[in-house]
């Protein structure tokens, strides 16, 4: 007969596995060169899309805690947001609307974080 406390324990969730998943995840945000298949930069764009907008739905949760917390959290999804541009830029799918819409996001980031300081 299986047990609450059974299945508790065959499904908990150790720090080791969450380091790995997060080496994982990791290896899979860096850009590392030229990509040949343009279908593996759309899923990889798709992939860092899909982190970004977790990690800001947990902002909006109000899990994190700490205003650190948060401000690391933002920061973070900011970067992600950068090696997507990136992607977008290698791909050359990229027009100079999009580019300049980057940049203005970049510099609104730039601007708020010399505000909060």
């Amino acid at each position: 007969m299986t047990t609450l406390q059974g299945v508790r324990e065959l499904n908990q969730i150790d720090n080791e596995e969450l380091h790995e998943i997060t080496k994982i995840m990791f290896d899979s945000f860096i850009i590392n060169g030229e990509y040949k298949s343009q279908s593996y930069v759309s899923k990889k764009e798709q992939l860092i899309d899909s982190f970004s907008t977790f990690i800001q739905q947990y902002l909006k949760l109000n899990f994190s805690g700490s205003k650190e917390k948060k401000l690391r959290l933002m920061k973070f999804v900011a970067k992600l947001n950068m090696q997507r541009e990136l992607l977008e830029l290698a791909s050359g799918e990229t027009n100079l609307k999009d580019i300049e819409k980057a940049g203005q996001r970049l510099g609104k980031k730039s601007q708020s974080a010399f505000e909060s300081k």
